[in-house]
């Protein structure tokens, strides 16, 4: 059997999402396969600048875009902890805000050693990403380290945001 210690540790990027979902099922199936531990990583993107303010009562109260993404990164992580239980596998969890998703991911795995990322992809077409962004694209160009691309089947009759 080969050397598989190299493959101590897996980051895998999670999201409140059915995608960020089988993204944490494939990672943790993979790092169970390997002996590896799991370290989930729930990235909160930079909140965009509010283009001017109206001063009228009858708009309703800002959003707390901050505490809904925190919220949002906090479930995401609950339930991959969850099946990294289920799976007898060991797993840590982090959190980072503010910065390019793809980004935050490469850096967390450089801090973290990680010998692989696990991201999703919803399989968009080239003029998708390109209007809409795409994580795996961007982490793809720019990682020092293998990245495993999962992609969401059709059968989970899920869309959303982001890879």
């Amino acid at each position: 059997m080969t050397d598989l210690l190299p493959y101590r540790t897996l980051l895998v990027l999670v999201d409140d999402t059915p995608l960020g979902r089988a993204t944490a099922e494939e990672g943790v199936r993979l790092a169970h396969a390997l002996g590896a531990k799991v370290l989930f990583h729930a990235a909160i993107p930079p909140t965009p600048p509010i283009i001017g303010e109206a001063n009228m009562t009858i708009l309703p109260p800002p959003v707390d875009y901050d505490a809904l993404d925190r919220e949002r990164a906090e479930k995401a992580l609950a339930m991959a902890r969850r099946l990294a239980a289920d799976a007898g596998t060991p797993c840590d969890t982090l959190v980072s805000v503010g910065t390019d998703i793809a980004e935050a991911a490469n850096l967390a795995a450089n801090q973290y050693d990680c010998a692989m990322i696990v991201v999703g992809s919803y399989g968009r077409g080239t003029i998708a990403r390109i209007i809409l962004g795409s994580v795996m694209a961007n982490l793809t160009q720019i990682a020092d380290r293998p990245v495993l691309v999962c992609k969401l089947h059709e059968d989970s009759g899920a869309a959303g945001p982001g890879a």
